[in-house]
């Protein structure tokens, strides 16, 4: 047995299942959720545009995180971008709102947002 712990795959073997141990771990303490409701949604246009209508101004969004850093993460903290510079027409358009349009703390990790998608309709300023 002392011969086989010395050996570099006795050793390969014992890092490796300390090195599970501590992925184990460390996913434990970081795998804590919340739901924040009411986070804020800014929907940029291009210049001449302006939104006539939206199906939602406010998300829903799921963080991840440690107990810690989820406590401290509040609305104040988060708000979402939905940037549709894009777009060049006007009417109705449906679009996805992803996790990574959601600004948050580094210490925070968006796993989802609701809606999935925002209805807005997009007119001429003048209109």
């Amino acid at each position: 047995m002392r011969r086989w712990l010395q050996s570099s795959t006795g050793l390969k073997v014992i890092s490796l299942v300390l090195a599970t141990l501590t992925w184990f771990f460390v996913k434990a303490i970081t795998s804590d959720s919340r739901l924040v409701e009411g986070v804020p949604l800014e929907v940029r246009v291009r210049p001449g545009m302006t939104i006539a209508s939206a199906s939602a101004k406010t998300v829903n969004v799921l963080v991840r995180g440690t107990t810690e850093d989820l406590r401290q993460a509040s609305r104040n903290e988060l708000y979402a971008v939905l940037d549709l510079t894009h777009i060049d027409k006007t009417g109705y358009v449906v679009v996805p709102i992803a996790p990574k349009s959601v600004r948050a703390p580094r210490r925070v990790q968006v796993t989802s947002v609701e809606p999935a998608d925002l209805s807005v309709r997009i007119v001429q300023a003048s209109e």
